[in-house]
């Protein structure tokens, strides 16, 4: 991996690790729970437009972690390829219904 791969990889990571450490729960899936910094999550209720664009930011983030490990010049044993891709499918999967369902409940209308 070049190193500006490895910075974009980095980048991304920062993406979704960030407001998940702020703010998210979405790590118990796995089972690894850690308390969030800010617990007060009346504030993303207040302003749902803000809590959309954290879940679409880390949704950016996880995406561009499974297009660079997939990339043809990482050199990654296959056995934990796969094992990358299918937890980033399953934390894919779980922002985009978590984003689905906070644009279903808060009628987010964008101009």
């Amino acid at each position: 991996m070049s190193k500006t791969e490895k910075i974009w990889m980095w980048i991304f990571i920062a993406m979704f690790a960030v407001p998940e450490i702020l703010w998210g729960n979405l790590i118990k899936v796995f089972g690894i729970y850690f308390f969030p910094i800010y617990k007060n999550i009346q504030f993303f209720i207040d302003t749902p437009s803000l809590a959309f664009l954290v879940i679409a930011i880390e949704i950016i983030g996880v995406s561009g972690v499974f297009y660079i490990i997939n990339k043809k010049q990482v050199g990654l044993p296959l056995n934990l390829k796969y094992v990358f891709n299918i937890v980033l499918v399953i934390i894919f999967l779980v922002l985009l219904a978590s984003l689905y369902l906070s644009y279903v409940a808060t009628q987010i209308s964008f101009p």
